[in-house]
């Protein structure tokens, strides 16, 4: 098997993801220690503990929805927005989350994206109106 050390980085998780090793070697090349990586789009962080980071799937979620959003006003119907916002966005925001290993901070920020986009389609700002 050959590997590309270009192409190859070390994520260091456990205890002691924060102690400073000696270079590692890969094919005559030293790999870079870095502090995140993306795997099938599913972003690892670096920290004593198999974490995973929401920021690209918030990113995506909201490039998706303000896309369709825009679009969609001329509609002037909230359930065509709100079809659409289901079969669009939620996708980006919940792909891959049955491996994510979830914590309440991550799940609350990624409740705060749908509360966002739900007051928007339905010009509220009323917290009780979104999650009745």
């Amino acid at each position: 098997m050959k590997f590309n050390s270009s192409k190859s980085v070390i994520t260091q998780i456990g205890e002691r993801y924060q102690v400073k090793c000696e270079p590692l070697m890969l094919a005559g090349y030293k790999l870079q220690f870095i502090q995140s990586s993306k795997y099938l789009g599913v972003q690892f962080l670096a920290a004593k503990k198999l974490k995973c980071s929401v920021d690209n799937a918030r990113l995506k979620f909201y490039r998706t929805f303000n896309a369709i959003y825009s679009r969609s006003k001329g509609a002037q119907s909230e359930m065509v927005t709100l079809q659409l916002f289901k079969s669009y966005c939620l996708t980006f925001m919940l792909y891959a989350s049955e491996v994510m290993t979830s914590s309440k901070h991550s799940l609350k920020m990624l409740d705060f994206c749908v509360s966002q986009a739900v007051a928007k389609i339905f010009n509220t700002c009323d917290k009780d109106c979104i999650t009745a």
